[in-house]
């Protein structure tokens, strides 16, 4: 079964949700509260499974991008039935179905988990040529640094005291009905003592700090481009990974060259004569200008194509290439000396661009 199905959530939720989620379910599937039911500890046996995947950041990553998970048989849930005692003095603590779930699920005494850092994300803008030679940006990163006190652990060296709620025994007693149940205390999270929070950071493990950095951008990056400095995003909470910098880039349109993923392309104009007749121009490209040939005849739309000469390809294997698109551009004849040639060349060449088309119009009707 897909473990976001089993949980009744959806891939993009976070993980508060998933985590109410599991509560919601833990408190109807309990085997405690369905005895002799086998369809729900085994549904109780899924939905704790999946929850210990989807609230592990680096599991849930892996079985996002469909990696083998290694399948672990859920713990036994920290309660105990001691019996039925009819003398217990009402004055005992009772307890509701709260606070005995409370201490059935995973993390509720997690007092003191690392949690990994956030990710952090700037823009930036290139020019069309930084985009394609690559480039280099400072930017200031205002973010979460380890605590330099703590170590970023939100300890210090003190010496813990005892966990006032537990007594120090690490564990909590409660009744409910007849049933004595035991749990995990969530103040000390079991360990019966409590650390003493680091004064400069309040436990955190981190502090905000400013910084310049230097990001070097690749050459040939595109529209929207994502430059990745992983550990450079906010330090975990206590001690967890820190999470990843990341630069957006926005580039400059170019007035000459419109660009394809990796190839580039421009409009030329050429004369008529050049057109007709044939003939050496020149064109330009990122490189500088260069001189092509163009055949006699050359039609408006006709492209050429410049091998190795457009955007750089940003792991190193090469280039794209140029297409120089052709426009020929007539003249506007007001002389009669012009006018004179013109016709001599029609009389010379009187063929019927429109024919073809006109003769398959014909065969339609």
């Amino acid at each position: 079964m897909d473990l976001y199905e089993a949980l009744g959530v959806g891939r993009s939720v976070r993980l508060a949700e998933i985590r109410r989620a599991y509560q919601h379910l833990a408190r109807q599937l309990h085997p405690a509260l369905n005895p002799g039911d086998p369809e729900a500890a085994e549904r109780y046996r899924v939905v704790t499974h999946a929850f210990e995947v989807l609230s592990d950041p680096d599991a849930r990553a892996r079985y996002d991008r469909g990696e083998p998970l290694r399948t672990v048989e859920p713990a036994p849930p920290a309660v105990g039935f001691e019996g039925f005692d009819f003398s217990v003095k009402l004055k005992r603590t009772r307890a509701g179905f709260k606070e005995i779930f409370d201490g059935l699920l995973p993390g509720a005494g997690a007092r003191r988990q690392p949690e990994p850092g956030e990710d952090l994300e700037q823009r930036t803008r290139l020019s069309f040529e930084e985009s394609l030679a690559g480039a280099r940006r400072r930017v200031q990163l205002v973010r979460f640094d380890p605590c330099p006190v703590c170590g970023g652990n939100g300890e210090t060296a003190s010496a813990p005291a005892s966990c006032g709620r537990c007594q120090g025994s690490g564990q909590l007693r409660a009744l409910r009905g007849h049933m004595v149940f035991t749990r995990t205390c969530p103040d000390c999270g079991g360990a019966g003592r409590l650390p003493r929070d680091c004064a400069r950071c309040e436990g955190e493990g981190r502090l905000i700090q400013g910084e310049w950095i230097d990001v070097e951008i690749p050459a040939g990056v595109g529209e929207g481009s994502r430059v990745r400095l992983p550990g450079c995003g906010n330090a975990g909470r206590r001690g967890g990974r820190p999470g990843d910098f990341v630069l957006v880039v926005e580039i400059e349109e170019h007035p000459l060259f419109r660009r394809q993923g990796e190839d580039l392309s421009c409009e030329v104009p050429v004369t008529l004569v050049e057109a007709a007749l044939g003939a050496h121009i020149r064109v330009p490209t990122p490189d500088g200008e260069m001189t092509i040939e163009i055949p006699a005849g050359t039609q408006t739309g006709q492209r050429f194509r410049l091998r190795k000469r457009g955007v750089p390809r940003p792991e190193g294997t090469g280039r794209g290439d140029l297409f120089v698109e052709v426009k020929v551009v007539v003249p506007a004849v007001t002389d009669a000396s012009g006018r004179t040639l013109l016709e001599e060349l029609a009389r010379l060449h009187p063929e019927d661009p429109r024919a073809a088309l006109l003769e398959r119009a014909r065969h339609k009707e």
